[in-house]
């Protein structure tokens, strides 16, 4: 049977020469064309790749070999039934079931290719035994890192024997830090952090990027303070994977004890693994508390609700509605007499059935294809499933036995709970001069309570971006409806005070200061109003929407002006990124979805390629029309308030968004024909007429809604409290626009121009010059033939009606002529 050699995205030189070693051993194996590799390996693979075997694609059946990875579950769901056995060399033991190959513990995975190379007594040319030693000399370090073994050296030198060209060693080992090399640390290094264990110095670097820099690894090594220490930790976040890895520095430290917490393999001077849907400053959190030896909840059994509370398949609909009613749950699994666990239903869909059939058992409505968690499962694989599914609960199965249930609420918690050791990155901003002014008297006011001020949200991000700021955001450490009624009464203001929510307003010039005491939110269900609990400055801003709009700036004497960044927010700023803080964002509040949009189309930002994922899961899952009709329209009008909403609406386009929350519309060629028409117009208007202010974002909702049914128009009008004006617009172009339109396509006098567009609102009127064919008519009506002015002198002695008529008269010759 064919074999196929699979190397993981960003393999390394030891990854590489090891592949081409059992290209020698198995003469039928082929390597699956790497889409990308570490820099070394890359330049290593171009220059020597006409000694590889490759293929694009593996067969129907094949063979599966592995090296350096243990991670061999991804390939099985990747190539589902084709792979028919897995063979595996890698140097970081760990007992895997049901698999071939040689899971040994030596320096490098290439020592123990060349192993069987030399049982063998195989034959091989100086240009192989070069590529070869590049693994051994790479891992090792040149037979200096911990970890290195005797064997290591004795395959090392029996390549010499055959002919390893020292040079070329030099050429693509070069310890050398290049340029290239050093802007990549600078760009993406998040965070070096030293922690002092038992007299030990343990380093966690954090690195940050949208693509894998697989040579951050090797370049952090070069460190000095690395050097020193006894161990690194390095978590490299890329797209929506994150993988951390550890390595003893000096012979003192098990690297493979913290990170078997968080599933990952290796021995005690080299250990890793690989998550997806993990952020790098969780992970952080989490290593720094296992580093502590603090416990944290990993496991699903650490999380789930246990004992699970459970429906009989035979418990009537109504009475299942009070049992979940009472209990306040949205859900429940289903047992049948045995106690096994036969499905899930939901509270929701029984509301819906109880009306037809109030004494028909759930078992007629429960879901019977769910998932399902074992106690010994990750968090992040449920987290994945709520995500990637949209399912509000899933049960936990022990050998067929429900022993438990996972919920959101339960993941949101473990959530704070995993991110309690986050450090917030801090550096100082300069305010805005009438921003800095009454941030530092909040400052002095709270100080006086003995609370903590912070400014927050939009206001920082804009501050950071040097736009204007406007709308100014407090949070309180405290009691922020005092802070806020001390202020007022001091500037002799009117204050607005919300008590339920721990909120107050004022107005101060052309600034609006909204006060919030710092708070966690959790939502009942998807879309839900969130209920509100006091909770820290970290809390308060890990419940926002993204990174980018989840920093604060210290208004407090004692440092005032530091930013506090705890998520990544300032780096996302200056790549353009738009990113949720955690794996459940969009199912906890699908109206972020558009949030995203909005501001990914104000700011001409990107969705990051985690929060694209994320995103498009939700989308699909249908979970916007889950949300309450209310936020939804309000985003929406926000969105319309935009001054780029034209990018705004592509993008809800290009996602899927734009027919969830437009009902009636249907995209077309022609409808962004007359969209980016319909800017042109705006900007002509503005500049022409900069007097005649009118709310654009409407009118591009009219240029959408123009071709939808009258009637649910009308309802979408009404949904989103459209003002008057637009609703009598979208009246009018329903009953007038097509004869207009042809009065105006025929139109041969000025005269006939004006009479058929006098009347017309002005929107209606920017709306008629998105056609092209009517352009240049409505323009002449606009700039000339609406200011015809006349002498009324020449009509003295006509009143009323009769003067009105006479006057237009006129106009209209005036017109013609």
């Amino acid at each position: 049977m064919e074999k196929v050699i699979v190397l993981e995205e960003g393999a390394d030189l030891d990854a590489l020469s090891s592949a081409y070693g059992l290209l020698l051993i198995y003469p039928e194996s082929k390597l699956l064309k790497p889409r990308w590799l570490s820099r070394k390996a890359s330049e290593v693979f171009k220059d020597f790749m006409h000694l590889f075997r490759l293929t694009q694609d593996p067969p129907q059946e094949f063979e599966l070999i592995l090296t350096d990875t243990q991670n061999y579950q991804i390939y099985l769901e990747e190539f589902k039934d084709r792979v028919k056995d897995v063979i595996i060399y890698d140097h970081h033991p760990t007992r895997i079931d049901g698999v071939k190959g040689k899971l040994e513990q030596v320096g490098s995975a290439t020592t123990l290719v060349v192993e069987e190379l030399m049982a063998k007594d195989m034959d091989i040319s100086p240009e192989s035994a070069t590529l070869l030693s590049f693994g051994i000399y790479e891992d090792t370090g040149f037979l200096s890192y911990e970890g290195t073994t005797a064997r290591d050296a004795r395959a090392l030198a029996w390549l010499l024997e055959k002919g390893v060209n020292l040079r070329l060693v030099r050429k693509y080992l070069s310890d050398t830090l290049s340029k290239e090399q050093i802007d990549i640390l600078s760009k993406h290094l998040q965070s070096i952090e030293s922690l002092f264990l038992n007299g030990k110095k343990v380093i966690i670097a954090s690195v940050k990027s949208e693509e894998y820099q697989p040579d951050v690894l090797r370049i952090l090594y070069e460190l000095k303070e690395v050097k020193e220490a006894s161990a690194l930790f390095v978590i490299v976040s890329a797209g929506h994977k994150t993988y951390v890895f550890g390595r003893s520095i000096k012979e003192e430290f098990d690297v493979s004890k913290v990170l078997e917490y968080i599933g990952g393999g290796g021995h005690a001077f080299a250990s890793a693994t690989k998550l997806e849907g993990v952020d790098a400053e969780r992970i952080k959190s989490i290593l720094t508390s296992l580093l502590e030896g603090k416990k944290v909840m990993l496991k699903v059994k650490d999380v789930m609700t246990s004992p699970a509370f459970v429906l009989h398949q035979g418990t009537l609909i109504s009475d299942a509605i009070l049992e979940l009613s009472q209990r306040n749950f949205a859900g429940a699994p289903v047992v049948d007499d045995t106690g096994k666990l036969v499905g899930i239903v939901y509270k929701k869909n029984l509301l819906r059935a109880v009306k037809h059939y109030p004494d028909k058992p759930v078992k007629d409505f429960m879901v019977e294809e769910f998932h399902t968690l074992t106690p010994e499962d990750f968090i992040w694989k449920a987290e994945e499933i709520l995500s990637r599914y949209g399912e509000k609960l899933i049960p936990v199965v022990d050998k067929d036995r429900l022993v438990g249930v996972v919920t959101r609420l339960d993941l949101l918690y473990s959530m704070r709970q995993q991110t309690e050791r986050l450090k917030a990155y801090e550096r100082k901003v300069e305010l805005p001069f009438k921003v800095a002014q009454i941030s530092r008297e909040v400052g002095l006011i709270a100080g006086t309570f003995g609370f903590k001020a912070y400014l927050v949200g939009g206001a920082v991000r804009d501050i950071l971006l040097k736009k204007d700021v406007w709308d100014v955001d407090f949070v309180i450490e405290g009691d922020a409806i005092k802070v806020a009624q001390v202020l007022a009464q001091k500037y002799g203001l009117t204050f607005h005070p919300f008590p339920e929510f721990g909120t107050a307003h004022i107005k101060l010039k052309d600034l609006k200061l909204e006060f919030a005491t710092t708070r966690r939110e959790t939502y009942p269900h998807p879309g839900a109003y969130p209920l509100v609990e006091y909770a820290s400055l970290r809390e308060d801003l890990l419940r926002r929407d993204f990174t980018i709009n989840a920093m604060a700036i210290s208004v407090n004497s004692e440092d005032f002006g530091t930013l506090i960044d705890y998520f990544g927010g300032l780096k996302d700023l200056k790549d353009r990124l738009i990113r949720v803080l955690h794996p459940l964002s969009f199912v906890e509040d699908p109206v972020r979805i558009l949030r995203a949009l909005r501001f990914a189309g104000r700011l001409g930002f990107k969705l990051s390629k985690s929060t694209e994922r994320l995103l498009k899961n939700a989308v699909l899952l249908g979970l916007i029309s889950s949300a309450p009709k209310g936020r939804i329209m309000n985003e929406v009008r926000l969105a319309l308030r935009e001054e780029r909403i034209l990018e705004i609406l592509e993008l809800y386009r290009k996602y899927g968004v734009l027919e969830q929350v437009f009902k009636g519309i249907k995209w077309s060629s022609k409808l962004e024909e007359r969209l980016m028409n319909l800017r042109n117009v705006i900007a002509w208007h503005k500049i022409q007429f900069p007097k005649e202010v009118i709310d654009y974002g409407w009118v591009y909702l009219l240029v959408l809604l123009k071709d939808t049914d009258v009637q649910e128009g009308r309802a979408f009008l009404t949904e989103i409290s459209a003002p008057a004006w637009v609703r009598e617009t979208y009246e009018q172009i329903k009953m007038h626009y097509k004869d207009v339109t042809k009065k105006l396509f025929t139109a041969r006098k000025n005269s006939e121009i004006y009479l058929s567009l006098k009347d017309k609102p002005l929107p209606f009127i920017l709306l008629l010059m998105t056609e092209d064919s009517l352009k240049e008519k409505v323009k002449l009506y606009l700039e000339k033939l609406r200011s015809v002015k006349v002498d009324v002198e020449k009509f003295k002695g006509l009143t009323g009606r009769n003067l009105g008529e006479a006057i237009e008269k006129e106009k209209m010759r005036v017109m013609d002529e």
